[in-house]
This record gives C-alpha cells, sequence and structure tokens, in this order.
C-alpha cells in the first residue's frame, strides 16, 4: 500500500516567506539569491519548489503576504466594520509609528508599514514584471472594497454621510493610503493629525 503524501508544511511557507522578506529589506528585490533566502529559512530549494514556482512566483506571494498583513491590520471589521472612523484612527497611528512617534492604539499592536520592506521596492518590481503589477493591481482593488464595504456598513449605522458612493471614496482611500506610505519612505512631510481631521470632515455624518 502507497502512503499518502502530506500536504505542503504552512510552516515551511512561512519560514520562507519570513527569510524572503528579510533578505529583500536588507538588499533590495534582485539581489538575494534563492540559495541566501533558503539557507536564511533553514531549508533546501527542494523544499522552495514544493510551495513555489520560482522567483517571480515567490515575489508575488511575498507581496501578497506583506500587503495584507497590512490591510487586515489598518482596515476595521467584525463589530467594528461600521465604523469608518475606526479605520482611519488605525491607519493615522500608524503613520505615527512609522514616523518614530508612540501612540496607544499603535504601540505593539500595529506592524510597521510593509513588514521592514520598503513598498516602493514594490513598484519597482511591478514596472518590470507584468505577473506582479498584475497581482498587486489585484490588492489595491481588495483594500478599495474593504474601505467601501466600511463605508456601507457605516452609511448603514448612521456614522458616514449617505449621500457619498462608497464605491470611489473607498478607492480614492485606498489610493492616498498607499501614496502615504510612499511618501513617508521617501521623506515627504505628512501632517497626521491634519489628514485624519480633513477625512472625517469630508465623510462624517
Amino acid at each position: 500500500m502507497v502512503a499518502r503524501r502530506k500536504p505542503p508544511s504552512e510552516e515551511t511557507r512561512q519560514a520562507l516567506l519570513a527569510a524572503g522578506l528579510a533578505e529583500f529589506a536588507e538588499k533590495g528585490l534582485d539581489a538575494p539569491s534563492l540559495d541566501a533566502i533558503c539557507a536564511r529559512a533553514g531549508f533546501t530549494r527542494g523544499a522552495f519548489y514544493v510551495h513555489f514556482h520560482g522567483r517571480e512566483d515567490f515575489l508575488v506571494a511575498v507581496m501578497e503576504h506583506v500587503i495584507g498583513a497590512f490591510l487586515d491590520a489598518i482596515i476595521a471589521t467584525g463589530d467594528e466594520a461600521h465604523d469608518l472612523e475606526r479605520t482611519v484612527d488605525r491607519f493615522a497611528d500608524a503613520v505615527v509609528a512609522a514616523q518614530g512617534g508612540t501612540s496607544a492604539a499603535s504601540s505593539g499592536a500595529l506592524p510597521p508599514f510593509t513588514l521592514g520592506l520598503a513598498f516602493h521596492r514594490f513598484l519597482e518590481g511591478c514596472a518590470r514584471s507584468d505577473d506582479l503589477r498584475e497581482r498587486f493591481v489585484h490588492l489595491v482593488d481588495q483594500g478599495a472594497r474593504r474601505v467601501a464595504a466600511a463605508m456601507g456598513e457605516g452609511q448603514r449605522a448612521g456614522t458616514v454621510r449617505r449621500d457619498v458612493d462608497p464605491e470611489p471614496a473607498g478607492r480614492l482611500l485606498a489610493l492616498l493610503a498607499l501614496g502615504i506610505v510612499v511618501g513617508l519612505e521617501t521623506g515627504v512631510g505628512v501632517d497626521v493629525a491634519a489628514m485624519r481631521a480633513a477625512v472625517q470632515r469630508l465623510l462624517a455624518v
């Protein structure tokens, strides 16, 4: 009787992603070799190819991991899903943390914006790779939909003005958030308190 093959270990995949993230954060997207990433994770190339088709597939997975963690940390869900102000506050707290400030809400609660990897590195990768660009667009669309859903919940709860269409507004806020992240990385000044107040005045009832 032939033993059934066990599914690939999720722990192995996560270890490879963490190693890749660390390598890319230190050396950029192009310099780290697959051998260096595997060695850092403590696995062989064979283990790598169980989980990823190649370098391009791995880069997409790292980007999904980073942006997914960011969206999960910032966008309010569950009992707070109706509260768009809560999502705005969480993002503003993360900006303060990224600038080196402190906040009761962000202290230890939110990851760095991109888990140590400069976000603009992904944009460089998107310029060279159609696969990376297409997946990036999908992730931005996903984030915009989640913000739009939070706005819709807020409108039903009476906390967000009803004369704003959630779909384009959600996309606008998602793109604004990405622009702020890139601005922080490139040294553009960000007045967190003023931005928070402006968004709340535009959307609040």
